[in-house]
């Protein structure tokens, strides 16, 4: 006589018992839900008020202004926006150098990452990802002298 095995009842989970358990946890989050969205939707009163009259008389703009015309007007309008174009590069320096210093580890990391498609036989996503990485290198090392460019043309402009 063979030693045979009978399985009368099935440990594993069928169709509606995955679909039964999977509703669990939407049909007892569904009060939660609605509570969060009576909450945003909640009536308020807002209280509006009308606009203003309209202005029947014309106002004449020449006698308000001064009887004086200023002499001494400065000639270099543009001292703010050099000094804040200045201060933003100056805040933006660190970072650039921060982003240029961190490209290499990246770099080396995303060709390594390359190689192992190489492993794996696909030699064309392989030559794909390590010339994508060795491009973006350069590009990071050459930013701030592509910045500097970029700063002297809108000095000259």
């Amino acid at each position: 006589m063979l030693n045979e095995t009978v399985i009368t009842e099935s440990h594993y989970a069928d169709k509606k018992t995955l679909i039964f358990a999977s509703l669990i946890p939407i049909v007892a989050s569904t009060p939660l839900v609605y509570r969060k969205l009576a909450d945003s939707f909640s009536t308020t009163t807002v209280t509006v008020q009308p606009p203003p009259p309209p202005v029947d008389t014309a106002i004449n703009a020449l006698a308000q202004a001064p009887q004086y015309i200023p002499v001494n007007m400065p000639t270099n309008t543009g001292i703010i926006a050099d000094t804040s174009l200045e201060m933003l590069a100056n805040v933006l320096d660190p970072l650039i150098q921060l982003m240029v210093a961190i490209s290499f580890p990246i770099a080396s990391v995303i060709m390594i990452g390359g190689c192992f498609y190489f492993m794996v036989g696909n030699s064309e996503k392989a030559w794909q990802t390590i010339m994508n990485a060795g491009l973006g290198y350069v590009l990071v090392q050459m930013s701030p002298l592509f910045l500097k460019i970029l700063r002297q043309v809108g000095e000259a402009v």
